[in-house]
């Protein structure tokens, strides 16, 4: 079982590993899955997912392309490229509340003619591929109207790309700049798309065909902005990277960046090879409207055409034989001629539908117009199509008539096949519950009744639905009998005979599956108190089952169940008498300890009389014959005290002279031993000596001196990749031996400054205690690790050597989240960038734990392999990078108040 977020509404699914579609509880949604193979690959589908639903495509892009180098087959991932292309968002629709394709980013290719979408048909399983086919025909649908309402859309010079509103919804800066801009170039001549503008009719309808032959349009591009995470926005990067593709594929256009208040090398990175434009800087306006009407050539004056006329043979009799060398050069695959024959063809005759039609053979590299069948539905999208149906004659009209009844004929055998394969036998006893068997039957017969008309299809829709009542009917009856007596098992059986409601006996079985219910729910209720009454130690409880059990009469051993209860509550009453007697002397006791407590002879005496009425009765006794010992001891010393005196002075001398020998004499002699083996540096020896003093003189600053000038020398000498020691901590989880020293492993060498991390991870902490937008300069693991640690790890003298380091502040150089203001810390966290540098792979980056650590609820892997934080951020600004356990970087980062790290 995988956990799984749905790629349309984002709710998490537990999924079978075997499973290839799935249906969402959230949304409802039928929708195709990846192989979930390893938990790494399921992160990175989340991700990927989570981007595409943002409209992030080229992000998610990213990301799939890395699942398909490792798994070359896995068609979820082609599938998923196919729907970043395209830019597919699903949206709820209305009115049956399912989740429908909307495109964003269309195309003049067709979908099917996708490499990706022929290489997800390619790996997917039947399942799956049904899904495919069925979307990406809505969604060339969805195409076909755009390229439609586009193609009468007036062309642009300049769209102006820039981000609208801001997080709270107010106008940005942006908006406003755009505006001056927008009007500045249409008082020069240009035609300019500008959203705010230009789209404010279109309220209430799609904007995708409007932006998309603006796009395609338009010669020039200018990208404003104010601040970083501007350019970056979704929608404004989905508009600039759509229109750096069509530059890549090699169409005549510019894209112009423009950023005012903000550093440039903070532009996007697919910028830096174009040359931004400043808008502060005075005269930027000038030489921008310069430069955008010298690329549109507005201002350029119109050649004048001089054409040489040639007496020519007549029309009919040129054009005729024009078309058929046009064909025969088509034919043989020379486009360039082919072309040069059509433009000498619509030189005599602008309305010669074969010349169309060899434009459109030329476009689709079509070399025979037998072959157009294939390609019908692309052909219908093509501009020259209409041209061709505007000028064709009958002839030419009755053979695109005939392309579109094979094409259309075509399709039907596609589907007609289709259709058979869901229901075909092995399929259909694959199928894991009745409901995906239902669902294939159906999908047949929708199929088959589309195609009523189409060869046997009509006599097919009315087997399938014969063979699936077969099926369900048995399918309910053997559920029926063979869940007998568990209660609800038989509400599938009943809803399946419900749906059949008058195929042959199946009312009469619903019927019997709902009695079979009700007998079943007396039996689980009549187990559950059984359960109940060997289990419970409440009285009335134990009452009111045995009223049950009474009211059941002669119903199986429930007889037998009411006496039981009734010997329970007697047994129960007796030991509630025994338990208040127990407690009665317990408060007894309890009251003596306390009268003892004061240690006064008088007490001792009060406790004594106290304890005496419950003689025997747990420790009592040891403490009466205790009590009693101090009281006889106290009146013995009182009286031989005016005896000890004289004895007492002779005792004193004899002890005086011992002490001086014992705690004076011999450990000055092992002090004077442990100082000279410190002064030349066996500090190891020196600390043994110092130990067995316990505390004499200065011995415990000492040991904390030799331990310092030890670490310290090794400090000195140390080099990139040892381990050193400084400071302790408790590690073990044992306080009572004292904290344990940190080991740490050297990074790198500056001069006589190294940088250390602790070889272990030592404690759990979150990265801030509230889930907010934060940064690592107003964190509170930052404050933390340099207070609440420094001062529990490291004695005063070994805090002066820490230096303290100017940290940078790098934002998240995967999702450009901003990291905040450079800090000065002692002590502080890698981010992403320095943990790439200083380990070269996922291996060297995996850290262990100490028990403390573990203890304390760090998140594991089976080896105490632990996640540990990074003060990077992560995706989103409320989210902090860290490593995984097996030494994998989490960029995206998890929210800054998880204590597990």
């Amino acid at each position: 079982m995988a956990l799984f977020k749905c790629k349309m509404c984002g709710g998490s699914l537990e999924i079978n590993n075997n499973e290839t579609v799935f249906d969402c509880e959230y949304c409802g949604s039928r929708q195709t899955l990846p192989r979930l193979d390893d938990e790494k690959k399921v992160s990175l589908y989340d991700r990927a997912n989570h981007f595409r639903r943002n409209n992030d495509y080229d992000k998610a892009m990213g990301i799939y392309e890395q699942i398909l180098n490792e798994d070359s087959s896995d068609a979820e991932a082609y599938w998923s490229l196919v729907l970043c292309k395209y830019g597919i968002e699903y949206v709820e629709d209305p009115t049956s509340h399912k989740r429908i394709p909307t495109v964003n980013r269309a195309q003049y290719t067709s979908i099917y003619d996708d490499v990706n979408y022929k290489a997800a048909l390619e790996h997917a399983d039947s399942l799956q591929k049904a899904i495919y086919e069925e979307e990406a025909k809505y969604i060339n649908e969805i195409q076909k109207g755009i390229l439609e309402i586009s193609q009468n859309e007036e062309p642009f010079d300049v769209f102006i790309c820039y981000k609208e509103t801001d997080e709270n919804g107010r106008r940005t800066q942006d908006s406003v700049l755009a505006n001056d801009l927008y009007h500045q170039l249409t008082q020069e001549g240009l035609k300019v798309f500008f959203a705010r503008i230009t789209l404010e009719d279109k309220i209430g309808t799609a904007y995708e065909p409007y932006i998309f032959a603006a796009l395609n349009s338009a010669k020039a591009m200018v990208v404003l902005g104010t601040k970083p995470e501007y350019f970056n926005a979704v929608w404004v990067k989905n508009e600039w990277s759509r229109y750096l593709a069509l530059i890549k594929q090699g169409q005549k256009k510019i894209l112009v960046p423009a950023y005012k208040e903000m550093d440039p090398y903070n532009l996007p990175e697919e910028f830096s090879h174009l040359q931004a434009q400043d808008m502060g800087k005075l005269g930027f306006m000038q030489d921008l409207i310069r430069g955008i009407k010298k690329i549109t050539g507005v201002d350029e004056p119109k050649p004048t055409v001089i054409r040489e006329v040639v007496a020519t043979p007549p029309v009919g009799a040129n054009v005729e034989s024009l078309v058929k060398r046009m064909y025969l050069e088509i034919e043989d695959g020379n486009w360039d001629k082919a072309k040069d024959k059509i433009e000498d063809i619509l030189d005599m005759d602008p309305e010669c539908a074969d010349a169309y039609v060899g434009k459109l053979m030329i476009d689709l590299n079509i070399r025979k117009k037998s072959k157009i069948t294939k390609e019908y539905e692309t052909v219908c999208n093509n501009p020259n199509y209409k041209k061709i149906m505007r000028f064709a004659n009958d002839d030419i009209k009755t053979e695109f008539a005939n392309y579109e009844k094979e094409y259309k004929n075509s399709i039907k055998e596609q589907s007609y096949v289709t259709a058979k394969q869901y229901i075909e036998p092995d399929k259909i006893k694959k199928l894991n519950n009745y409901k995906d068997v239902k669902r294939a039957f159906e999908k047949a017969i929708n199929v088959f009744n589309s195609l009523s008309d189409y060869k046997d299809s009509k006599n097919l829709a009315e087997q399938c639905e014969k063979d699936m009542k077969e099926y369900l009917y048995n399918y309910a009856k053997k559920r029926m009998n063979s869940n007998l007596g568990h209660e609800g098992t038989d509400a599938e059986a009943k809803a399946v005979f419900g749906f059949l409601n008058n195929y042959m006996d199946s009312k009469e079985l619903a019927i019997r599956c709902e009695e079979l219910a009700k007998d079943a729910k007396i039996e689980t209720k009549y187990n559950d108190n059984i359960f109940v009454m060997e289990n419970t130690v409440d009285v009335d409880r134990l009452r009111t089952l045995s009223g049950f059990f009474k009211n059941c009469g002669d119903y199986k051993d429930s007889k037998e169940y009411y006496n039981k209860c009734i010997t329970r509550i007697e047994e129960l009453k007796k030991a509630e008498t025994l338990y208040a007697e127990e407690m009665r002397k317990d408060n007894i006791l309890q009251a003596a300890k306390n009268k003892a407590i004061l240690g006064k002879i008088e007490a001792y005496k009060e406790a004594i009389s106290i304890l005496e009425p419950i003689v025997g009765w747990k420790d009592s006794d040891n403490l009466l014959k205790k009590w009693k010992k101090i009281v006889a001891e106290d009146l013995f010393k009182k009286r031989f005290k005016k005896y000890s005196i004289i004895i007492g002075v002779a005792v004193i001398i004899l002890v005086v002279f011992v002490l001086v020998m014992k705690n004076v004499i011999i450990p000055q002699n092992i002090y004077n031993k442990a100082v000279d083996m410190m002064n030349s540096g066996n500090y190891d020896e020196a600390v043994e000596y110092l130990i067995k003093l316990e505390g004499y003189k200065d011995s415990t600053e000492k040991i904390k001196e030799c331990k310092i000038l030890k670490n310290t020398e090794i400090l000195q000498n140390a080099q990139v990749g040892d381990y050193v020691i400084w400071g302790s901590y408790e590690q073990d989880n044992d306080e009572s031996n004292g904290k344990e020293d940190i080991e740490w492993l050297v990074l790198d060498k500056l001069d006589e400054r190294l940088l250390l991390i602790s070889k272990y991870g030592i404690d759990c902490q979150p990265y801030n205690n509230n889930e907010t937008d934060i940064t690592w300069e107003e964190c509170t693991l930052r404050y933390w690790i340099n207070h609440t640690f420094i001062d529990n790890a490291f004695y005063e003298e070994e805090k002066t050597k820490i230096y303290e380091a100017k940290v940078p502040a790098n934002m998240n150089p995967v999702y450009y989240t901003m990291a905040g203001n450079e800090t000065y810390d002692r002590v502080f966290l890698l981010n992403i960038q320095e943990v790439n540098k200083y380990f070269d792979s996922d291996e060297s980056r995996t850290c262990n734990v100490t028990e403390y650590a573990f203890q304390k609820g760090v998140e594991t892997s089976n080896n105490k392999g632990c996640y540990w934080w990074l003060r990077s951020p992560g995706l989103f600004q409320f989210c902090a990078a860290f490593v995984l356990s097996d030494g994998f970087i989490m960029g995206v980062g998890g929210t800054v108040n998880s204590e597990r790290k």
